[in-house]
C-alpha cells in the first residue's frame, strides 16, 4: 500500500512540475488583471498613445541617416474621452539610446499629469553623432514610471533603419481630420549631374552652393532627388490646387469611369523640404507614419 502512495505522490508532482509553467503564466495573468481592477476602482489611469504596459515596439524604415528624427508621444491619464483620473499623478520618463546616436526630450524627463489636464505631449529628438550608411539602425527604449499615488510602468522600443541617404518623409494626421499632411525632407547637401555641360560629367557631384551659382539652364540638368508618390484614389486624394498638384508630372487612375490622379513625380532640391496636402475618403481614418501605422499609404521611391 506504501508503494502505491509512493507512486500517486511520484505522478502529482510529475504533474505540478509539467503544469507550473501554465500556472506561472495564469499567475502573472490574474496578478495583472487584479493590479488593473484596483487602479481603476480608484480612478487611476496612467496611459500613452505609444507606449504600452505590456511594451510595444515599432520599426520606421526612411530615417535619412542624416538628419534628426523626431518621435513624438503623449502621456496621458484617461480610461476613454469621457473618463480621467481623479487626482494629480507624477512620473519619470527614461530614454536609452546607442551610442552613436543622442537623445534629447522637449522637456523635463519628470513631472506632474495634474487631473484638470487629460494629457502631454512630447518630442524626442534623435541626433546622429555619426553619418549613418542605408541599411544601419539606431535603437532607443522609453520608459515611463508613474511615481505616484500609484506605480505603472509603460514601455516602448523603436528601431529607426536608414532607408535611402539623406531624404525621408512623414504623414502628419489625426482621426476624424478630412485631410493630412505628406513632409518629405531632403538632407542631402549635393546635386548629382544628369546630363553633361561645361567640365561636369554624367554621374558627377556638385556642392549645393556651386549649384546655386549656375544658370537655370544648368541647373536642369542636375537632379538632389527626383521623387515618385504612388497611391489609391479611392481612399486618399492629392489637393489639385497646390503647387505640388500642379506642376509635377502625373498618373491617372480610372475609378467608376472618372479619371483620378494616382500618382505624381517631381523633383526635391537639396537641404530643402517640401509639404504635400492629401483629402481623406475616409475622415475617421489615422494615416500617422510611421510608428502608428507600419507602411503609408502613400508609397514612396525616391532617386538621384
Amino acid at each position: 500500500m506504501s508503494k502505491l502512495k509512493g507512486r500517486y505522490l511520484v505522478i502529482i508532482v510529475l504533474i505540478l512540475i509539467a503544469t507550473s509553467p501554465i500556472t506561472y503564466t495564469f499567475s502573472k495573468y490574474v496578478t495583472k488583471k487584479l493590479g488593473e481592477y484596483i487602479l481603476d476602482a480608484n480612478h487611476f489611469y496612467f496611459n500613452s498613445d505609444k507606449l504600452k504596459q505590456d511594451g510595444a515596439s515599432y520599426t520606421i524604415n526612411n530615417w535619412s541617416g542624416v538628419a534628426d528624427f523626431n518621435i513624438q508621444f503623449e502621456l496621458n491619464n484617461k480610461k476613454n474621452n469621457l473618463v480621467t483620473a481623479n487626482s494629480d499623478i507624477t512620473y519619470e520618463i527614461t530614454v536609452s539610446c546607442d551610442s552613436d546616436i543622442t537623445c534629447n526630450l522637449d522637456q523635463a524627463a519628470s513631472g506632474t499629469l495634474y487631473s484638470t489636464t487629460s494629457k502631454k505631449d512630447f518630442v524626442l529628438t534623435i541626433h546622429p553623432s555619426k553619418t549613418f550608411v542605408e541599411g544601419e539602425s539606431a535603437h532607443i527604449k522609453l520608459i515611463a514610471n508613474s511615481t505616484s499615488p500609484y506605480k505603472k510602468t509603460l514601455t516602448a522600443d523603436f528601431t529607426i533603419n536608414v532607408g535611402k541617404k539623406g531624404i525621408s518623409y512623414e504623414i502628419v494626421d489625426t482621426a476624424n481630420n478630412p485631410t493630412f499632411t505628406f513632409n518629405i525632407t531632403n538632407a542631402r547637401e549635393s546635386y548629382t549631374i544628369k546630363t553633361a555641360f561645361s567640365t561636369y560629367a554624367v554621374g558627377d557631384e556638385i556642392s549645393s552652393e556651386d549649384y546655386l551659382k549656375l544658370s537655370d539652364d544648368d541647373k536642369k540638368k542636375c537632379l538632389s532627388y527626383q521623387v515618385n508618390l504612388t497611391f489609391d484614389p479611392t481612399k486618399v486624394l492629392i489637393d489639385s490646387t497646390s503647387e505640388i498638384g500642379i506642376t509635377s508630372a502625373k498618373t491617372y487612375t480610372s475609378v467608376n469611369g472618372v479619371s483620378y490622379v494616382s500618382g505624381l513625380t517631381f523633383d526635391v532640391e537639396a537641404l530643402s523640404s517640401i509639404s504635400i496636402r492629401f483629402y481623406k475618403v475616409d475622415a475617421s481614418a489615422n494615416y500617422t507614419y510611421p510608428i502608428t501605422n507600419d507602411t503609408s499609404i502613400v508609397t514612396f521611391n525616391a532617386q538621384y
